[in-house]
């Protein structure tokens, strides 16, 4: 198997990683050339006296080179990917090195399985309850923090809280991570984003957005304080909502979800110095929407996952919680799509409804993901909201997708001329991210090709993946 140019590309961790990757690709660089499966390798000229050696596995895809970038994949298994994809690699017997990667990819695989099937090892549980207890009283010591802070902000007034600098956020949020309470953390910190954001089509007002992002932080907070009134499911969203991690025990005690799984796009954001990498995805035979969200650092990069346009054939296990949608990848295996299409995918009037019976189930979501088939991608008006100076000044146009049962605005985006290229005036199926006021779109399925958005957002161009 090969993948394309743009999988290969959406692979990189950055928008300078694709330039660099994108120099590599150059057949008359590389030396050693071979593959034996969906295994590729070759040595390339760097600063050092000998060569770096590549080995890229393109059903990962997975990638290591010998050179000193802490970037994955790194410059040159991008390259080395970027060739193969330009003309295939041809067969050969893979050098020691090649084969010694290979024998240690199968190990740890089997290795894995074999403590899969081991029986979990005794824990202390006096100990354990322990732990839980008091990490369950700072959580409630920064609820109830938190409950003042907004109490008193209320009554200051929302115009009081616009003047207030970054630090007075940022205060709040430090307290609640040692409180252990970082969801709440997060959504602090992007309080005074909401404030200081660019007009976005039919999104409300800085003053509006702010106590709509004070407000899902209050039904969270109380959603918090009953968690013994709530359904399982439902306390375990809450829980996750305020930063509790899943076990990995819960994990394994959780369903396999087998089916035959489309990969969407990928999403890549930066959080408190990681690199957050969401990949979402959309059962082919079930219609259901998973997102498996992985995190990595300079010093321990992300994990490989399926690219963006690719199929994965096995089995998903998805994190407690209501409505379920974060999970994580069991057994199964990467491949070519079997098609490009969008399961699930529905009318503008059905997405709003969903989306509303979601909030009903945890009102303090920010976005959801919704699918939208055969609407048209056209511009609605001339006029968005502004104030008199400044970067809040002009006219911006707003462009929405649409069908007969009405439409949706689509959140302003360099990628956006791209999207309407595609598009073309003709009817498409959509899928992105819904915040109740516009789209974020992640991919776009037109006249049986899959195009999805890069997953770093410095690429103003839509990549066809499959």
């Amino acid at each position: 198997m090969s993948l394309t140019t743009a999988q290969i590309l959406d692979l990189a961790p950055d928008a300078s990683s694709r330039k660099a990757g994108q120099d590599q690709a150059k057949p008359q660089k590389w030396a050693g050339l071979g593959r034996a499966g969906t295994v590729i390798w070759g040595q390339i000229k760097g600063s050092g006296a000998s060569p770096y050696r590549t080995v890229a596995d393109l059903a990962g895809p997975a990638s290591k080179c010998t050179c000193p970038s802490r970037k994955f994949p790194c410059k040159h298994g991008l390259g080395l990917m970027l060739v193969d994809a330009a003309s295939p690699i041809a067969e050969g017997e893979p050098p020691d090195w090649a084969a010694a990667w290979m024998k240690g990819r199968e190990s740890r695989a089997g290795a894995a399985k074999t403590r899969a099937k081991e029986p979990a090892k005794p824990v202390d549980e006096r100990a354990q309850a322990k732990r839980r207890q008091a990490r369950e009283d700072r959580v409630a010591a920064s609820l109830d923090e938190l409950d003042l802070w907004l109490r008193d902000m209320m009554r200051r007034g929302l115009a009081a809280a616009r003047s207030e600098p970054y630090a007075f956020w940022d205060r709040m949020a430090g307290r609640l991570v040692d409180g252990q309470a970082p969801g709440l953390a997060r959504r602090v910190r992007a309080l005074p984003g909401l404030i200081a954001a660019a007009p976005q089509p039919g999104a409300p007002r800085p003053e509006a957005a702010l106590g709509l992002g004070l407000g899902r932080l209050a039904l969270l907070l109380r959603a918090a304080r009953r968690l013994d009134a709530l359904a399982p499911e439902q306390a375990a969203g809450v829980r996750a909502a305020l930063g509790y991690p899943v076990t990995a025990e819960e994990m394994a005690a959780r369903p396999d979800h087998a089916d035959t799984w489309a990969v969407l796009a990928h999403a890549v954001e930066e959080e408190d110095r990681l690199t957050a990498r969401s990949v979402w995805l959309v059962g082919r035979v079930s219609g259901a929407l998973a997102q498996v969200i992985d995190y990595g650092t300079s010093g321990s990069p992300l994990p490989p996952a399926p690219a963006a346009g690719q199929d994965f054939s096995g089995a998903l296990a998805f994190q407690p919680g209501d409505p379920p949608l974060r999970a994580s990848f069991r057994e199964g295996r990467a491949g070519p799509a079997a098609r490009a299409e969008l399961p699930g995918a529905t009318s503008v009037a059905a997405a709003r409804d969903t989306f509303a019976e979601v909030l009903a189930r945890a009102p303090w979501l920010e976005r959801w993901p919704v699918r939208l088939a055969n609407v048209r991608l056209g511009r609605l008006a001339a006029t968005a909201s502004g104030g008199k100076t400044g970067h809040r000044t002009g006219h911006l146009p707003t462009f929405a997708a649409g069908d007969e049962t009405g439409c949706l605005a689509l959140r302003a985006d360099t990628r956006l001329p791209s999207l309407l290229a595609v598009a073309a005036g003709r009817p498409v199926d959509l899928f992105g991210l819904y915040d109740g006021y516009g789209l974020h779109p992640l991919a776009l399925v037109a006249e049986g090709r899959l195009y999805a958005m890069p997953a770093q957002g410095a690429q103003p161009v839509l990549l066809q993946v499959a």
